[in-house]
């Protein structure tokens, strides 16, 4: 029985010493929070040059948060096709704000070419995470696809795995 706890202990010292030496533990969410009150507080400056480190190194909240910045044109030229670039990062890791904010990009046709089917599919995946919103808008775009758009769509949806 003591063997069994040394080696308990060993191997949580093991994965302590390699998650502190890795930086999963203490060093990203600090950034964002810095990041967060930097743009909370008008410093979209300081908080673009935190965030993008960090959407680049795939941190989804980072990327939505790059994306919002170049849709708005806070501290970066307004581009809403860098934001739909960002947004689509995003969403592949599941993202469900990212997935709601490109199904409407796709909607309207801004920063990406207008797809109802793939605003359609993007909503879908938002609403299967709760998104109220996305389940209304998508039930508007149910209305106007075809049979045959709506089975595209769903056959993407069944099949679709986030990035990790």
């Amino acid at each position: 029985m003591m063997n069994i706890i040394k080696s308990l202990l060993a191997l949580l010292l093991i994965t302590l010493v390699a998650a502190l030496a890795t930086g999963c533990c203490g060093k990203k969410v600090p950034v964002l929070e810095e990041a967060g009150k930097a743009y909370v507080e008008g410093n979209y400056r300081k908080a673009v040059l935190m965030f993008l480190p960090e959407a680049e190194d795939g941190n989804a909240e980072a990327q939505v948060n790059i994306a919002f910045m170049y849709y708005c044109g806070m501290h970066v030229e307004k581009d809403p096709s860098v934001a739909a670039e960002w947004y689509k990062k995003a969403a592949e890791r599941n993202n469900v704000t990212a997935q709601f904010s490109l199904g409407t990009l796709y909607e309207n046709g801004e920063g990406v070419n207008r797809d109802i089917e793939e605003a359609y599919f993007w909503y879908n995946l938002a609403e299967k995470q709760g998104d109220k919103d996305s389940q209304k808008l998508r039930r508007e775009l149910e209305q106007t696809l075809s049979a045959a758009q709506i089975s595209r769509a769903k056959s993407r949806i069944a099949t679709w795995k986030p990035i990790q």
